[in-house]
């Protein structure tokens, strides 16, 4: 990579583990090599090397690691950052929106993930989290706006929050990012990074488990500490008095649908339970949860932790990251606990040395009180369709159908 206008190569994320510091050393790797000036003497390179690459990596590690962060933005006033999405057509037309986990990589598999969002037509597109490396200004410039561009809904487009926004102190995220996004034509952007979104028949409400993933380094690594310095995506106090204040879930019956960036339980890795319990106040039945941060595609039946509420979870964190595929499968306990019904594990590649599968991403239909949820991968194929009924008198989910084409079913 010589200059900023060339797309990254998935290679370059192949082995990336969550580590604010491997990910801020990466995000100086890639300026390092911009840098590189073809004809330059040995000694100038290691200059470079030296200067762009440790030194800076040094500075800005400490300064994310123990700086302040992003003040937390609030809505002002009664039904803030709740959005009637239905466009102004008869009730049986149709709502579409478009979403993606993971995906702001500056890759042509992000962008081309992107292209087929795209084509969806959606009223609506929403990015589940995580602005890699460490989502700089420059990153979100590169890997939003210029380089590959998010496909924006034509009513709005939204973000969440994710680990990866807050390694940078979620300062470009909240000052760069959501005023460029929002509803179309408000002239606010998105004003926070959670929100309600709403149909006759339908809610998508947005989390931000982001904020509070970041623990205080050392200490949170610490068993005797680990609770009180390691605050597991904790959901902040203002989201869950605007959610308790304004949206009402447990007294509106209208279909829960969450979206985050983090999971609530996984078959495959630990989950954070902290945000499900303190949802259990607030929300009395089951949910659809979308979520990414695990680069895989994978469905669950509904299921919970003992204090938190039931969801039947939908994992699609691979809409740009490398989807790495390892020898060891999800045990059978874990299979069991959480319901693992399916999981996309079909090897596309090889990346480097890396088996990698299938980038994808998921469009909901909505249509009175039926959703009908396309999960496609980057090859446009159709992995999974499935069909869900809400009853608005209690709120009650049903699955109508469940017609896999392309996942590993589980037992």
């Amino acid at each position: 990579m010589s200059n900023g206008n060339v797309l990254r190569k998935i290679e370059e994320f192949c082995e990336l583990r969550r580590s604010p510091a491997q990910s801020h050393w990466r995000t100086q790797r890639v300026l390092c090599q911009r840098a590189v000036v073809p004809g330059k003497k040995r000694l100038a390179r290691l200059k470079d090397y030296v200067c762009i690459q440790i030194v800076r990596w040094i500075y800005h590690y400490l300064k994310s690691r123990f700086g302040s962060r992003h003040p937390f933005k609030e809505y002002q006033g009664k039904k803030a950052g709740i959005y009637n999405i239905a466009p102004s057509m008869p009730n049986n037309n149709e709502v579409r929106i478009s979403l993606a986990g993971d995906w702001a990589t500056g890759t042509d598999e992000s962008r081309k993930i992107g292209s087929l969002m795209g084509s969806f037509k959606p009223h609506v597109t929403i990015h589940l989290g995580d602005v890699y490396y460490v989502g700089t200004k420059k990153e979100i410039d590169e890997n939003f706006f210029s380089l590959v561009k998010w496909p924006c809904g034509s009513v709005g487009s939204f973000a969440l929050n994710g680990n990866h926004e807050m390694y940078a102190k979620g300062k470009a995220y909240f000052d760069f990012l959501l005023p460029r996004l929002g509803i179309v034509g408000s002239g606010t952007g998105q004003q926070a990074s959670f929100f309600c979104l709403e149909t006759d028949h339908w809610r998508l409400i947005g989390l931000d488990t982001g904020y509070n993933s970041v623990g205080t380094p050392v200490l949170e690594k610490i068993p005797l500490f680990k609770k009180v310095f390691n605050p597991g995506c904790t959901l902040p106090k203002s989201l869950l008095k605007w959610l308790d204040q304004e949206v009402n879930p447990s007294g509106d019956k209208r279909g829960l649908i969450l979206l985050s960036h983090h999971q609530y339980y996984s078959a495959f890795e630990a989950g954070y339970k902290k945000p499900a319990k303190q949802l259990e106040k607030s929300i009395d039945r089951p949910v659809l949860w979308f979520w990414g941060h695990e680069h895989r595609m994978a469905v669950y039946g509904k299921s919970c932790e003992v204090g938190g509420i039931e969801a039947y979870g939908r994992c699609i964190g691979h809409g740009g990251m490398p989807v790495e595929q390892y020898a060891k499968k999800p045990g059978k306990k874990q299979q069991a606990k959480y319901k693992l019904v399916g999981y996309d594990n079909r090897c596309k590649r090889t990346a480097g040395k890396t088996r990698v599968g299938y980038n994808g991403y998921a469009n909901l239909t909505f249509q009175g009180p039926y959703l009908c949820i396309e999960y496609r991968d980057i090859d446009n194929n159709a992995v999974l369709l499935e069909k869900w009924k809400v009853d608005v008198c209690t709120g009650a989910l049903q699955s109508v159908c469940f017609d896999n084409r392309l996942l590993t079913l589980c037992p």
